[in-house]
């Protein structure tokens, strides 16, 4: 399907959504009450520089805040993240081997989980086994997320975010303690039928002395395997973890823009298990433990709102740990271990400056590193202790960067955001990889967006980026035998060439008094030459593969008055093996999500219906697997009382996949969840 018939589509969703707008206007509130819509497109983004609304970012970014978490009543951050416009879940459906896909790169295999940057609390997350997922995490533990799409995002965070940004913020002890509040306990628990899953969580906040604030959070998560629209069990997709979030932050002499914070946060599973949680082939046993930890240690200092000093500073450690027992299926071994341990630091300075009455400027210089250990023990019925498998080889990665960004604003109509990022890496190969020789590369990236409002109603915004991503250990050192024949240590970095451009339209008062009206299209084309991929048998493990293409369109609408709120979100990607014309298989099918919802403000109640269309999925590469298109309708409903003897309550039920529909999202690897009722009561003590 050509991207001009997709963008035809697009353009008939929008006539759609227009009347859809329009009943909603007519269902209004005409009782002269006050207030105005609140809309997602007007959330503050945290993540791509200065502070900015997202539809002053000149990228595609979607944020997540607290109530839209809560709503979701997620299993899983994939949960989250799947009806985005340009991001799919990958893999498998439970947390255990969910992987992601941002613009159609990544797979649940590794040599494409590096292209998206994962970050919890400023610490990169990354975790690569074979059959198995890339994050493991309870989304409860979050208050927000943000996810930039495209590779400007690499600027800030990275090289190698060719595809995008994934970010997560804990939760905090300020998000439930109030005015004078010293202690507050919030109780959180959910079930829901068809998995037969439940799940508890417990915060505990307090402020014990002034200026300390302190956060203890546990949640615990049980499912069993679910059932498809047509009855079938679908194996894996059960879960039994727990987790826990422990946060403080202690502001110098009460100065808010002054801290010193830490966390740490554990997610630990521990069952008899499928092996393959990824793709689902087979129901070969295996008793894993999990275990994944992030700490971190923060210091913030404004200097008193100083123009030229805002300082961030933070070190942190992860570790993403598996074990395996019980491996019948491999010969002689009784104990494996896969485990990426890294140790990382990052120091920021961000300057204000002002040119006359028109000009603002922000500049962000700033500095990271990073040493990830990957190891990969066996343990032998003989007794002995071997090193990580060919497929796995074990090693040390090392990688510094060094970034500016700038920032330039003119009479609030003129955005110009330049930056460029110079990054190394040294890999070193571990025991049992049959040679001693280490690879070093160097990669700089550049890039320009720019926005300009020609008034208050409309924008267009663009940017041009390039970005590389350097070969990642498992690329370099994986192989096929004992010896060094199947190594290639010779691989390119990849090296992305990435336009885009769009528009926005915001209007106030449109059709009625208070009502608002948000719309964001995005286009891109993103160029990845030196692709790296698995080469074929007798061939190196991993080779560079030339050019694909990227391309596509994302679109964001909200129509929202006091009572009523529609929202849309549709995104269309096509990839192209640019030397051989053939399709690439990590493309997702077109999707359309749309949500229409009215409040009861009198009753504290809002209820609504959430549809997620997907089109046929027949463009597709070599080992790629043709889907069918489907419409899943749910319904939802929250109250959340505000006075009474039910003050303090949070209800949340919803009704997901309302007709048992049987479908398959095209890059997940098993069948959706069949019908299932959701119930989750919350109170704040």
């Amino acid at each position: 399907m050509g991207l001009g018939v997709r963008l035809t589509r697009c353009g008939l969703l929008a006539g759609a959504s227009a009347l859809l707008l329009a009943g909603a206007a007519q269902a209004q509130d005409h009782g002269g009450g006050t207030g105005t819509a609140q809309l997602s497109l007007d959330r503050i983004v945290i993540s791509a520089g200065a502070d900015k609304v997202a539809m002053d970012t000149p990228q595609a970014v979607t944020v997540l805040d607290q109530a839209d978490i809560d709503d979701a009543q997620a299993s899983t951050v994939g949960d989250l993240l799947e009806a985005m416009p340009g991001v799919s879940v990958v893999g498998g459906v439970s947390a255990l081997g969910q992987g992601y896909n941002i613009r159609g790169m990544g797979t649940g295999l590794a040599d494409s989980d590096s292209r998206i940057l994962v970050q919890i609390d400023g610490t990169a997350k990354f975790f690569e086994q074979y059959r198995m997922g890339a994050l493991f995490t309870e989304p409860e533990l979050y208050k927000r997320v943000e996810v930039l799409r495209g590779p400007a995002s690499s600027t800030l965070y990275g090289a190698g975010a060719l595809a995008g940004v994934v970010n997560l913020t804990t939760k905090d002890a300020s998000d439930f303690l109030k005015g004078d509040d010293r202690f507050v306990l919030r109780l959180r628990g959910g079930y829901e039928t068809n998995s037969e899953g439940a799940f508890g969580s417990a915060i505990i906040a307090g402020r014990p002395v002034e200026n300390l604030d302190l956060l203890a959070a546990y949640t615990r998560r049980e499912a069993d395997h679910y059932e498809s629209g047509d009855g079938t069990t679908v194996i894996p997709s059960n879960i039994v973890s727990s987790s826990y979030l422990l946060k403080g932050r202690y502001y110098f002499s009460g100065d808010k823009g002054h801290n010193l914070w830490a966390s740490y946060q554990n997610w630990r599973s521990d069952s008899a298990q499928v092996y393959d949680q990824a793709e689902g082939f087979g129901t070969t046993p295996v008793r894993r433990k999990v275990d994944d930890v992030t700490a971190v240690v923060a210091y913030e200092n404004d200097f008193g709102g100083s123009k030229i000093f805002d300082l961030e500073a933070q070190v942190s450690y992860a570790n993403s740990k598996v074990e395996q027992r019980e491996t019948t299926f491999l010969p002689g071994v009784v104990y494996s271990e896969f485990s990426y341990e890294t140790w990382q630091s990052r120091v920021q300075n961000t300057s204000r400056f002002d040119w006359g009455a028109d000009w603002t400027g922000f500049l962000f210089l700033g500095a990271q590193a990073y040493r990830q250990e990957r190891r990969n023990p066996r343990l032998t019925a003989a007794g002995t202790v071997t090193p990580g498998a060919a497929t796995h080889p074990e090693g040390d990665m090392d990688k510094y960067g060094l970034y500016a960004q700038a920032e330039l604003i003119w009479s609030d109509r003129l955005t110009l955001i330049p930056g460029v990022r110079v990054d190394w890496t040294r890999l070193k190969p571990g025991a049992g990889v049959p040679t001693r020789e280490e690879v070093e590369d160097t990669g700089v990236s550049p890039k320009l967006a720019a926005l300009y409002a020609f008034n208050d109603n409309f924008a267009v915004f663009g940017s041009v980026a390039r970005t590389v991503r350097m070969p990642v250990l498992d690329e370099i050192y994986s192989r096929t035998s004992a010896t060094a024949a199947n190594l290639n240590l010779n691989l390119k970095p990849e090296e992305s060439d990435n336009i885009e451009g769009g528009a926005t339209l915001s209007f106030d008062g449109l059709l009625a008094p208070g009502d608002a009206l948000r719309v964001k299209a995005t286009a891109f084309r993103n160029d990845v030459s030196n692709l790296i991929t698995r080469g074929t048998a007798g061939a190196p493990y991993f080779i560079n593969v030339g050019k694909s293409r990227f391309t596509g369109v994302e679109v964001e609408a909200e129509y929202a008055t006091r009572r009523m709120f529609v929202r849309a979100g549709y995104s269309a990607v096509e990839g192209e093996n640019r030397l051989t014309g053939q399709p690439l298989n990590t493309v997702p099918a077109d999707e359309l999500d749309l949500t229409v919802g009215y409040r009861f403000l009198e009753r504290s109640l809002v209820a609504g219906w959430r549809g997620e269309f997907a089109a046929d999925q027949e463009d597709i590469g070599p080992g790629g697997r043709r889907t069918g298109g489907y419409g899943v309708h749910n319904l939802f409903l929250t109250w959340t009382p505000q006075d009474g003897a039910f003050e303090g309550l949070e209800v949340r039920a919803a009704v997901d996949n309302l007709f048992d529909k049987q479908f398959r999202r095209h890059l997940s690897s098993l069948d959706a969840e069949g019908r299932t009722f959701k119930l989750t009561l919350a109170r704040t003590f």
